[in-house]
């Protein structure tokens, strides 16, 4: 794992401007490796869903 594309992916999702699952990407890991790595860090993800959940529920919606 990179150290500079995860840190990368940290600033971009805490500042909303990615998704978890965008971050995860970004820094080349599993979205719930983010979690863990964001949770150290102290920045909260239980609002966080990952984008196949939301793409479900939107259909749902549709």
């Amino acid at each position: 794992m990179h150290t500079h594309a995860l840190e990368t992916a940290v600033t971009l999702y805490e500042s909303d401007t990615y998704t978890l699952s965008m971050a995860a990407q970004q820094a080349g890991v599993e979205e719930s490796r983010l979690v863990d790595c964001l949770a150290r860090r102290g920045i909260d993800t239980t609002g966080a869903v990952p984008e196949d959940v939301k793409a479900a529920g939107r259909a749902a919606a549709d």
